[in-house]
């Protein structure tokens, strides 16, 4: 990243006189020539004589004046201005130990952009730089200590969209339910990390549903570490609205709450719409489709450590308490090895029961479409006279196993080509309702290999009809994880594949 509390620097521009307002100095010039009379040389010596003393005097009174005009100037200085530049060094270095401040020239509505070459820096390296901004009123930079009691606080109390969060969340009961964790209808935004990275030096990488994605790069000791940057879609398709806030509001989050998780990218900033985050520019169907083309194999034992990858990544998840509502698989982006869970936009957070603190079930206003969705939002839309209100990681568990459909027989459950097209959409919906399961191939069924029947046996449990035999994400995780030692014969195994850098 580029930029860093060192790198500050203040420069003055300005056309030195012509700003000031005072004229430009002129020098007169004589309007008249010396004229010396034949007849009298000595009376006229003796007049050139005085006028050459009488000019030499005045130009000995124009260069005391001078003199004293500098001298009562450097007088002027050294009694007003350098007590004040000390006084203001002395506080500075009293404070050093206790806080940072940021001295931010004040600006006025009339103002331009050329005033923020005004701004004055001051600030001890021991600590980043911290600015508050007041939303109430925007032209004012206030200064606020950095001191071990110090929260970020980006958003002003008025103006924060916290008390609308509950409107934003679908299918619980409200009545009864409520948000298992307080810190689930906050955010944590850290916006320095942005206004530190340059920006311009970015390059475009693509664009999803709602986001636009580049790259940057920063270069420490001649290593270059890549991120990516992620905002609105860069092509405007969407209007920014508190629902849309609220989306990158939840990917951020969880991204935070997940730090400790290798099966989901690491955040490094985050600010209102915008992310910085992990490089991992590719996710699994560009890697699927591009294998495919070149015919490039996978073992059963590499599947099964992406069935691992999908699984840890859900299961990981669900211990922050939400859920992903939106699997499949450009949602897991490859990364040294691994594939990891990526885009929480349409996450929604576990509520639990007012009274018995239990897990809430969504019972109704499921939010997504028919494509890729699981078996009780299909139930619900296609009017099936048992669905039953679902536990909503149970909702993922089986999305989940379409995923993994996937990555055992390279065959997709819904027909990408035709997801526009609602009623083919309405037709497979209603056979998965019915209990048809999409096809197996031969040589998968009848494969005697571990990796397969591990596989198999795992996407069995994703599938179970009745949610309250579904297993949790994490049971399942922890299973393909015994099969994969008994297979290797080690404790720890190495999860990660690399079949995948042949591709690109």
């Amino acid at each position: 990243m580029a930029g860093s509390l060192s790198g500050l620097r203040v420069r003055r521009r300005g056309n030195v006189g012509a700003s000031s307002g005072a004229p430009p100095l002129e020098i007169e010039q004589p309007t008249a020539s010396l004229v010396v009379p034949r007849g009298n040389a000595t009376s006229s010596s003796l007049e050139l004589s005085d006028n050459k003393k009488s000019e030499k005097s005045s130009t000995i009174s124009s260069y005391v004046g001078v003199l004293v005009k500098i001298y009562g100037a450097l007088l002027l200085f050294m009694l007003v201005v350098v007590p004040i530049a000390m006084n203001h060094k002395i506080s500075a270095n009293n404070s050093r130990d206790e806080h940072i401040t940021a001295a931010k020239h004040i600006m006025l509505p009339g103002e331009d952009t050329a005033s923020l070459r005004r701004v004055r820096h001051s600030f001890v390296k021991r600590y980043p730089r911290t600015v508050a901004i007041s939303t109430s009123s925007p032209t004012i930079l206030t200064v606020i200590p950095y001191t071990i009691d110090f929260e970020l606080d980006s958003i002003d109390s008025s103006d924060s969209s916290e008390p609308y969060f509950p409107d934003l969340v679908k299918g619980y009961n409200l009545d009864v339910c409520k948000p298992k964790h307080d810190w689930q209808s906050k955010s944590f935004p850290n916006c320095n990390m942005f206004h530190e990275t340059n920006l311009s030096e970015m390059s475009f990488i693509t664009s999803g549903t709602l986001r636009s994605v580049f790259e940057l790069s920063e270069q420490i000791h001649g290593n270059i570490n890549k991120f990516v940057y992620k905002n609105l879609d860069y092509y405007g398709k969407y209007n920014v609205d508190l629902k849309r806030v609220d989306q990158e509001r939840k990917d951020a989050l969880i991204l935070e709450r997940t730090t400790s998780s290798q099966f989901i990218p690491s955040i490094h900033a985050y600010c209102s719409t915008a992310v910085i985050m992990d490089h991992a520019p590719r996710d699994m169907e560009r890697y699927n489709e591009e294998r495919l083309k070149r015919n490039i194999t996978i073992s059963p034992l590499d599947r099964l450590k992406i069935y691992i990858h999908i699984a840890s990544g859900v299961a990981d998840l669900h211990s922050v308490d939400f859920i992903h509502n939106d699997l499949h698989e450009q949602q897991f982006l490859y990364q040294d090895g691994l594939f990891k869970l990526n885009d929480f936009n349409y996450a929604k957070p576990m509520y639990v029961d007012k009274n018995t603190n239990e897990t809430c079930p969504i019972s109704e206003k499921f939010s997504m479409g028919l494509f890729g969705r699981s078996l009780e939002e299909m139930q619900y839309k296609v009017d099936y006279e048992g669905f039953t209100p679902v536990k909503p990681d149970k909702i993922d568990v089986w999305m989940m196993g379409n995923l993994l459909y996937t990555v055992l027989t390279d065959l997709q459950v819904w027909n990408k080509k035709k997801r526009r097209n609602e009623n083919v959409k309405l037709k497979q919906a209603k056979r998965l309702v019915a209990g048809e399961r999409p096809p197996i191939p031969d040589h998968i069924l009848d494969s005697n290999d571990p990796a397969h029947v591990a596989m198999m046996n795992a996407l069995d449990m994703t599938w179970k009809y009745n949610w309250m035999e579904r297993p949790s994400a994490r049971s399942i995780a922890d299973y393909l994880i015994r099969e994969l030692r008994a297979i290797t014969g080690e404790e720890a195994p190495d999860l990660r594949i690399n079949f995948l850098n042949e591709v690109f």
